[in-house]
């Protein structure tokens, strides 16, 4: 009984093991494609040459709502130019996001429906933050286990843009 125990428990843990895809600093952005709400698509490919911020968020998360406006005027800081893009996949629907958007604007360019890309980057928190810096490496990833400040995300994207 034991060892038929033991087993089983190895099982699980090897299969979790290998279920669990971690992305860490310096690896290269994973292949994605996002549906944004003025209807456009966007992809890696899209995005060469730019830092590119990612908020991984949903509407019912409260910390992923209290947090826009200060990434509004962090946006708004670096608006102008080109080779920054603020980018917001939710897991929602796009009806579900134009409601919300109606008393919470939101400045990033919103993708809907982003479960199968906020899998790629192995989101297991929400909010959960990314950079991708000019060269597609990731160089900056907050998944909410620490206490978030705008402070260090703006820090970031100032070090991307030097790379």
């Amino acid at each position: 009984m034991i060892k038929q125990f033991t087993i089983a428990c190895l099982f699980l843990i090897s299969c979790t093991a290998i279920s669990q895809n971690t992305i860490r600093l310096n690896d290269p952005v994973p292949d994605f494609k996002l549906w944004l709400l003025d209807g456009t698509r966007i992809n890696q490919n899209d995005t060469k040459g730019k830092v590119i911020v990612f908020k991984f968020w949903f509407s019912s998360c409260i910390p992923c709502l209290t947090d826009i406006p200060s990434l509004n005027t962090l946006a708004k800081s670096f608006e102008g130019r080109d080779d920054v893009l603020f980018i917001a996949p939710s897991l929602d629907r796009k009806p579900v996001i134009d409601k919300l958007l109606k008393k919470h604007p939101f400045n990033f360019k919103i993708a809907f429906s982003a479960s199968d890309v906020s899998t790629k980057f192995n989101v297991k928190a929400y909010p959960s933050y990314f950079i991708v810096d000019k060269k597609g490496y990731f160089s900056y990833i907050d998944s909410s286990v620490k206490m978030f400040k705008i402070e260090n995300l703006e820090k970031a994207i100032v070090a991307a843009l030097k790379m």
